[in-house]
């Protein structure tokens, strides 16, 4: 099979439909009510590159991860990065009936399980963590900084990292300056690998990054099999605040590789694509 733009748009279509029900739903019912749980369901039943097409406008992802349940927040961050309940017990060393609880209730894991968590989702801990978490919170990415919940890396290891990591882990790369000089010698990021299509290192920046030729060949170095790069927004942080994606493919036969890397160029809000090679 081959990437298809008509039914690209097709799926796009039904995906932001999807959103018009939950959001019109939302306002004129109360959360228990049939609307609003149907709702929520054919939102969940999106697999994770159709939810990728939900982020892509910050405002209405925004939206739907501001909802009131715990457990709805929490199940669409799960879904949105194809995290299966294995991953949890791995990362978070939990038993089986531990993460049931996480998603079918609103269970708050033993520290520093809730920063892990944030770390896994890539949101806030408060909005993950609490029914009624503190917008202030927001603004800071304290979670990376808990020793059980990231790992303190220089930047020429972030590459042999790949392979050790079977879901997202979080890291400080302590000499981020090397590569960023506007940074500080420290800043936070995750590999993510959960996807079939391709992995990805995500940098958190304070600023955006020049995507010069200079980069672009230090990025190369640390990572050799990379092939793009995105810089985009970074949920419920002020726009000032980056990430800075390094992606390498998996399988770049799967239709949904060239889904998801149209997505990202084409339609992601606040997002610039760079080609590495």
């Amino acid at each position: 099979m081959t990437f298809n733009p008509v039914m690209f748009e097709t799926t796009r279509s039904e995906v932001h439909q999807h959103f018009k029900e939950y959001e019109c739903a939302s306002q004129l019912y109360e959360q228990q009510d049939g609307a609003v749980v149907t709702a929520k369901n054919k939102i969940l039943e999106h697999c994770y590159y159709e939810l990728l097409i939900l982020q892509s406008t910050k405002k209405n992802w925004e939206i739907l991860m501001s909802d009131s349940s715990l457990n709805f927040r929490r199940q669409l961050c799960a879904k949105l990065y194809n995290l299966q309940r294995v991953n949890f017990e791995e990362e978070l060393n939990l038993t089986s009936g531990a993460v049931s609880n996480l998603f079918n209730g609103s269970t708050i894991p033993k520290w520093p399980r809730p920063f892990q968590l944030s770390v896994f989702f890539d949101h806030p801990w408060q909005l993950i963590n609490y029914g009624s978490p503190d917008p202030y919170s927001f603004l800071e990415s304290p979670e990376y900084f808990e020793e059980k919940a990231s790992k303190k890396t220089p930047l020429n290891d972030l590459s042999n990292e790949r392979a050790r990591v079977s879901s997202i882990r979080g890291y400080v790369v302590v000499d981020a300056q090397k590569v960023f000089p506007q940074e500080s010698s420290v800043i936070t990021g995750r590999w993510v690998t959960t996807y079939p299509e391709f992995d990805y290192f995500e940098f958190h920046l304070n600023r955006e990054p020049l995507v010069d030729n200079v980069l672009r060949a230090e990025l190369l170095k640390l990572f050799p099999l990379a092939e793009n790069v995105i810089t985009t927004y970074r949920p419920f942080k002020p726009s000032a605040k980056r990430a800075l994606w390094v992606i390498i493919p998996k399988n770049k036969t799967l239709p949904s590789y060239a889904g998801m890397m149209h997505e990202l160029k084409v339609y992601r809000e606040h997002t610039e694509f760079h080609a590495l090679k």
